[in-house]
C-alpha cells in the first residue's frame, strides 16, 4: 500500500493510530474497537471535507466502514491487537509516518487532542460522554438505560479527571449547577478553574466549532 492510495477512512485510521495519546507517546495503542469508533467519529465531525459515515447503533455512533477498514488493516498486518490494545505494526507505522508528515498541523493537533481526550476514559465514561453530547446517536443503544443510570457518578469522574467543565458535568448529571456544586462540596471534591486549553478541548470534542 502506498500513502496516496488510502481513502479518507483508512487515512484517518492511520493518523489516529500514529498520533500521541494520553501518555504523550507516539503511536500509542488505542484501548479497543469501541474507542476507535468513537475517536474517528469525533475526528470526522471536525473535518468538514470528510463525509460522515456514522449511524446510531447498539453502542452509539458506529461506522461499518471504520469497522471494515480496521479488520482489513488487521488482516493485512498493518495493525495488531493484544492486551495493550490496537496498535500499528512496523509495516503500518511506515505508512502512517508518511501520511502524518503530509498532514497539516491543525489537523494533527486536533487528532492528538481527540485521542488524548477519549483515550484514557473507561468504557462507562466514554459512553456517558458520547451519549450525553450526541443524544441522537444514543437512540438505538442497547445499553442506553444502563448508561443513563450512571450519568451522575460518571460526571463526577469526568470532572475530577479534568475532562469536562463544571457546567458540562452538571449537564451530564442532569442537575442544576448550584445543586451539583453542593453535591461536589458534600463529597469534598475540589471545584477547579477550567484552563483555556481545557475549554478549547471541550469545544473541539463537542464539535462546537464545526461548520
Amino acid at each position: 500500500m502506498e500513502p496516496e492510495e488510502t481513502d479518507p477512512v483508512e487515512k484517518y485510521l492511520f493518523l489516529l493510530l500514529y498520533a500521541e495519546g494520553p501518555k504523550k507517546v507516539k503511536s500509542e495503542p488505542i484501548r479497543g474497537d469501541l474507542w476507535v469508533q468513537k475517536e474517528i467519529f469525533l475526528i470526522f465531525r471536525n473535518v468538514p471535507s470528510v463525509e460522515e459515515e456514522f449511524e446510531a447503533y447498539f453502542l452509539g455512533p458506529f461506522s461499518e466502514l471504520v469497522d471494515e477498514y480496521t479488520s482489513q488493516l488487521l488482516v493485512s498486518d498493518y495493525i495488531s491487537k493484544d492486551s495493550q490494545g490496537i496498535k500499528l505494526t512496523e509495516k503500518g507505522e511506515r505508512i502512517a509516518s508518511e501520511l502524518w508528515e503530509k498532514e497539516n498541523n491543525e489537523t494533527k493537533l486536533m487528532i492528538k487532542d481527540v485521542k488524548s481526550f477519549l483515550g484514557d476514559m473507561t468504557k462507562d465514561e466514554l459512553l456517558v460522554f458520547i451519549y450525553s453530547t450526541f443524544e441522537d446517536f444514543a437512540e438505538e443503544s442497547e445499553v442506553k438505560k444502563e448508561i443513563e443510570r450512571k450519568r451522575l457518578p460518571v460526571s463526577i469522574s469526568l470532572f475530577k479527571k479534568h475532562k469536562v467543565s463544571l457546567k458540562r458535568a452538571a449537564a451530564i448529571a442532569k442537575l442544576p449547577i448550584n445543586e451539583y456544586m453542593e453535591l461536589l462540596k458534600s463529597r469534598n471534591i475540589p471545584i477547579y478553574e477550567y484552563t483555556d486549553k481545557e475549554l478549547w478541548e471541550e469545544l473541539l470534542i463537542s464539535g462546537a466549532h464545526n461548520p
